[in-house]
């Protein structure tokens, strides 16, 4: 889908400000003197650009926006993987998920649960009962993990024989 900006009443400082914060994923800026070039810039979300005659921006992209998604999903990989953390013990708990995700044997009571949430905030997001888990959870080797744990609140017997993902929400 393509969206001409021709708002003439804003910058083009304004109206790129303004498409990114939408989550425009490329710019392709047109100029005078890029069509005298047969030309055009294309900014990509993540700080890259580069310029590409016209004829071809049909088939670039498609391209482009393919390795942007590819891009986008190995830094949001990255990111979680970088902020995930297995504990055992309830202030290892409070400081993982003060900095991300927290990898933590729960017992399934309700009651704990909101007590874990009043005190830090974090409610379990994931609860994988079976293994392998679906999507990208897959290469996270904590919740691999079976076993006899115990709640890492209330010390009771752990629910659901693997680790739960505890994270706040924004």
């Amino acid at each position: 889908r393509v969206h001409t900006d021709d708002r003439d009443q804003y910058t083009p400082g304004y109206k790129f400000h303004d498409w990114e914060l939408r989550g425009v994923p490329y710019r392709v800026e047109l100029g005078p003197r890029d069509v005298e070039a047969n030309a055009a810039v294309i900014k990509s979300r993540i700080g890259e650009k580069e310029t590409a005659a016209l004829p071809e921006l049909k088939d670039l992209l498609p391209a482009r926006l393919e390795a942007l998604h590819g891009e986008l999903f190995e830094r949001a990989l990255r990111f979680r993987r970088e902020r995930t953390r297995a504990v055992d013990d309830y202030e290892a708990f409070k400081e993982a998920v003060a900095e991300g995700f927290a990898l933590a044997y729960h017992c399934g009571d309700a009651a704990c649960e909101k007590a874990i949430q009043e005190e830090t905030k974090a409610t379990a997001r994931v609860i994988p009962l079976e293994f392998p888990a679906h999507g990208v959870l897959q290469d996270d080797e904590a919740l691999r993990e079976t076993g006899e744990g115990v709640c890492v609140r209330c010390g009771r017997p752990a629910a659901y024989g693997r680790r739960v993902v505890f994270a706040r929400a924004y």
